[in-house]
């Protein structure tokens, strides 16, 4: 899962954050059992499920999917129960093999939901379960038309990362337990359903029945359905998009790289474990910028087409690291959620590998920069040094999707690459993912493989122990401090507020957006008018967030309906909150913001809605003192 955010980067401090003790020692167990995962009431090493059947049936009246879940399972331990995850799932009817009913208990949904026992016998291999999932369940999304990006029909999507799969399906929904699946599913004739599967549909069916296989074992988090209104195109014969029509055209033009990410990351790391890559774009209030999917990414519209049908098209490191995840992720998977990085930190260092092959070197060079200046910024000024783990015992599984787990975690990967040569560490990554191919892994057995590779030797001077059970940055830290694309940017805006000539030729999307929000918020109306003369920034789909901004902040009348524009899409759900605060800051600016609110606010995601309500009512509450 993706959410980097972009930073407004006015000034960066160079800062070093001394090695401090570490918080806590690796844990010891056989390397090949998982340690307990803290998150889950299932025991899979007593009874392990290898492969599920589904038959959902999809109601967006209620709000609620009607489930047939089938386990097969093997009984490790002579086990007499089976204990599944759930979350506030209503069981009408269990059966084990042939159709024998079962009772069972399930407890009550405490923080992570509750543990659904089933009696077995040691010979059971079949346990059938019938359902109907609850309208909270914290796995899915129900999106009203309004909410769509056409506001034509709903849309449904799940997004199960790390622990919501159990609201949707029973099952052992940890990590380490790897399975295969297969899926009927039912929705009204006017949608399309998609899964993280194979043999997804290209187009709707009269019956709004499809069959779905999954063939290569995935852990339950990455098990996935979307529900909406949406059609396909294909760019190759293992990718394509799926989009609401009205996103296809851009979708087509913005995303014809796809075929090129996939042959610059096979030349990277090897043919890609799953068939297929495919992306599905998800409504205007999808609450994370991407989350990896086996053969089917979810991907936030604005994170990787713009509308704006830029003369550069840019591969985006969106698109890039969720395909990265591929490998570091999907193949090859955490055992426990103490373990983020080897999720997120070495698929963003493949992230950024990618586009490195893909041409995009100042990009790359930039995104290390300024990644670099965060981590270390972070560990300066963290009040909890645990933050700044990379192995680190969460009190909750959604705390390891920090800014630590992506960013320190890449830079870690960069520094064993200058430390240990490329073709050293190319040569480790093949060997992880080829022995760690559809299954776990943890922190004890990438250090192990590591020092069978380069030895502990330099397993000690590349300080692997410091980087992953230490606070803070070690010393031995190599990620550049300086950025060709970051000078140049700043150059540029220095010759404009000195009143130089404006020459935007060649000026790629990430030059744009760095360059309005290097600019001072005292630019003049009459030079913002120039800037938006030479770019077209108001009449584009989607300007840049800084631009926005600063047009409300200096009066800039021109970019109002760009600025409605954009609060009319309903997201991206960062970009919202933003606006309107500045909209509020502003005279004159509250009764704007309320006009536009009263028009949009069915169209923002719950979160974001209730964000901006607080905000206007606390505007009132300053006017009035």
């Amino acid at each position: 899962m993706k959410r980097r955010t972009t930073l407004a980067i006015f000034a960066f401090v160079f800062l070093f954050a001394a090695k401090q003790r570490s918080v806590r020692p690796p844990e010891t167990a056989p390397l090949d059992q998982p340690l307990h995962d803290r998150f889950s009431f299932s025991q899979p090493l007593k009874v392990t499920t290898h492969h599920l059947s589904l038959d959902l049936t999809v109601d967006f009246a209620t709000q609620t999917i009607r489930g047939i879940a089938v386990l097969d399972i093997e009984n490790l331990t002579n086990a007499r129960e089976l204990i599944l995850d759930s979350e506030r799932l209503a069981i009408s009817r269990v059966t084990l093999d042939d159709g024998k009913p079962a009772t069972w208990t399930r407890e009550t949904d405490g923080t992570f939901g509750a543990a659904l026992t089933i009696p077995i016998e040691p010979s059971t291999t079949r346990v059938t379960i019938e359902y109907t999932t609850d309208p909270r369940a914290s796995g899915l999304f129900w999106n009203t038309a309004a909410q769509s990006y056409g506001r034509v029909q709903p849309y449904l999507y799940s997004l199960n990362e790390p622990v919501g799969a159990r609201s949707w399906i029973p099952i052992q929904d940890t990590p380490a337990m790897r399975l295969t699946y297969d899926a009927t599913v039912h929705v009204p004739p006017t949608h399309l359903a998609v899964m993280s599967a194979d043999n997804n549909p290209r187009a709707t069916t009269a019956t709004g029945v499809y069959h779905y296989t999954m063939a290569q074992p995935i852990p339950p988090y990455l098990i996935a359905i979307a529900v909406g209104r949406l059609d396909y195109h294909a760019f190759d014969e293992r990718t394509g998009v799926y989009a609401e029509p009205e996103l296809m055209d851009a979708a087509i033009s913005e995303l014809n790289y796809m075929p090129q990410m996939v042959a610059a990351g096979e030349r990277i790391l090897g043919p890609i474990p799953f068939p297929r890559h495919d992306v599905v774009l998800m409504p205007p209030t999808f609450v994370a910028g991407g989350m990896e999917h086996p053969m089917l990414n979810f991907i936030s519209p604005f994170g990787a087409v713009s509308g704006n049908h830029p003369a550069i098209v840019e591969s985006k490191s969106l698109m890039a690291h969720e395909f990265a995840h591929s490998w570091s992720g999907d193949a090859t998977t955490l055992a426990t959620w103490d373990d983020v990085w080897l999720n997120e930190g070495i698929t963003s260092y493949l992230t950024l590998r990618i586009l490195e092959e893909m041409n995009a070197g100042d990009r790359v060079e930039f995104y290390y920069f300024v990644d670099r200046q965060n981590v270390e910024n972070r560990a300066q000024f963290a009040t909890d040094p645990r933050a700044t783990l990379l192995h680190n015992r969460v009190n909750f599984p959604w705390d390891g999707f920090a800014t630590n787990s992506y960013t320190k975690g890449e830079i870690f990967m960069r520094t064993l690459e200058d430390v240990l040569g490329r073709t050293t560490l190319d040569a480790f990554l093949h060997d992880y993912f080829s022995r760690n191919k559809f299954h776990w892994t943890d922190d004890r057995n990438f250090i192990a493989l590591l020092r069978d590779h380069v030895g502990g030797e330099r397993l000690t001077t590349a300080q692997v122990m410091e980087w992953i059970y230490f606070t803070g940055i070690p010393a031995n830290c190599t990620v550049t401090q300086q950025s060709a694309l970051y000078n140049r940017v700043l150059n540029r805006v220095n010759a404009f507020v000195a009143g130089a000539p404006i020459n935007v030729q060649g000026w790629t999307e990430t030059e744009t957006t760095l360059f309005f929000q290097f600019l001072p918020t005292n630019t003049s109306r009459t030079r913002l008018a120039a800037l938006d003369a030479a770019l077209g920034m108001s009449l584009r789909e989607t300007p840049t967030l800084a631009f926005l901004n600063l047009s409300i902040i200096t009066g800039y009348t021109a970019a109002n309906a760009a600025i409605e524009r954009v609060l009319m899409h309903g997201g991206p759900n960062s970009w919202i909150p933003s606006i309107y605060a500045t909209l509020l800051s502003v005279n004159g600016g509250r009764q704007r913001a309320i006009d536009i609110f009263s028009r949009a606010q069915d169209r923002y995601e719950p979160n974001v809605r209730r964000t901006v309500e607080q905000m206007i009512a606390q505007s009132a509450l300053a006017g009035a003192a």
